[in-house]
């Protein structure tokens, strides 16, 4: 299975170094006690879980860029700073993080995210990088320093990262100028992109039946089934509704690049959902994390929650909400 808005400044988002010391500590963004949250009380689009086992604990990030810990999936403690960046990149001042994932790879952790930056013209830059780690709390660094992952032009948002059967790393992200999903591969040290994006999947030339006016998809994550069989989770739009659907690709892990990539007709999940992805709990459940608008206190937020799904039968399948 391939699982998986903060204010930026110096060194931003990231936990202390105590003095004398190489052990990086966790910390809250402010310096103030970590606290403990309820799930279907926390406001957070784009929650993104992975379990380790050996912890035992549940790892969780989402908009903000921040990380939240638990043992149970149902309270969480945080929320606290995971990355370490300097002056020396673009996106290190005065920045917003949505959409973080965090990956295994290589023996260490990947973090891609959005990045959001105004400058003081008022030219706003919105693209993806990746962060690196040796440990899954941190600290996270720039895989590059030198340059940014992309160009100033492109308009890129909620990355995911995934590798093929030769394990070259791949960022996938949405470009919110076409409405569609692109793809570039990564050098194996992940500083640099190798050649040029291309578009891996259209939704406003596919099988899915919503708005025909609508073709923007974005929020990827890519899975393979029990079966073997490789699909994709994303964020579509059927009107003013968001949703969440999927796509699977006749060909196998490792051909997936090319597809093509199928959706299937009706959405996974309806009523204003987005940023899915997929983890195994525990006793090795396969759950979706997602978001979904929910009135808490009369105003509106983004809910983490947490649906039970099947993917024994070649097709992924919801089994029904999380019992905690």
């Amino acid at each position: 299975m391939l699982l998986l808005i903060l204010s930026c400044g110096g060194r931003s988002g990231s936990g202390e170094h105590p003095a004398g010391a190489d052990e990086w500590v966790l910390s809250t963004p402010d310096g103030s006690p970590a606290r403990t949250v309820s799930i279907d009380t926390m406001g957070m689009a784009n929650p993104f879980v992975m379990y380790v086992r050996k912890a035992n604990m549940y790892y969780m990030v989402g908009d903000g860029g921040n990380m939240w810990t638990s043992n149970d999936l149902r309270l969480w403690n945080g929320p606290y700073n995971v990355l370490d960046v300097d002056d020396s990149v673009w996106y290190a001042k005065g920045c917003a993080i949505s959409a973080p994932e965090i990956h295994e790879y290589n023996g260490g952790y990947v973090y891609v995210a959005s990045f959001v930056k105004e400058d003081n013209s008022g030219v706003v830059r919105r693209s993806c990088e990746v962060l690196v780690s040796d440990n899954i709390t941190g600290p996270y660094v720039p895989a590059n320093k030198n340059t940014a992952l992309m160009g100033d032009d492109e308009i890129a948002g909620h990355p995911t990262f995934c590798r093929d059967e030769l394990d070259a790393g791949y960022m996938i992200y949405s470009d919110s100028g076409s409405g569609e999903l692109k793809i570039i591969r990564l050098t194996d040290n992940l500083e640099k992109r190798m050649g040029e994006p291309f578009a891996m999947f259209s939704g406003a030339d596919n099988s899915l039946d919503i708005a025909e006016d609508n073709g923007l998809v974005e929020a990827p994550f890519l899975f393979m089934t029990d079966t073997g069989d490789a699909g994709m989770l994303f964020t579509a739009y059927d009107g003013d509704e968001s949703v969440v659907a999927v796509a699977y690709t006749t060909y196998g892990m490792g051909h997936w690049l090319n597809g093509p990539w199928v959706a299937e007709p009706q959405p996974l999940m309806r009523g204003n959902v987005g940023g899915a992805s997929l983890f195994n709990d525990y006793d090795g459940t396969l759950v979706m994390a997602l978001h979904k608008d929910t009135v808490i206190a009369g105003k509106n937020k983004k809910v983490p929650q947490f649906v039970k799904m099947d993917s024994q039968f070649e097709k992924l399948k919801k089994i029904g909400y999380y019992n905690f």
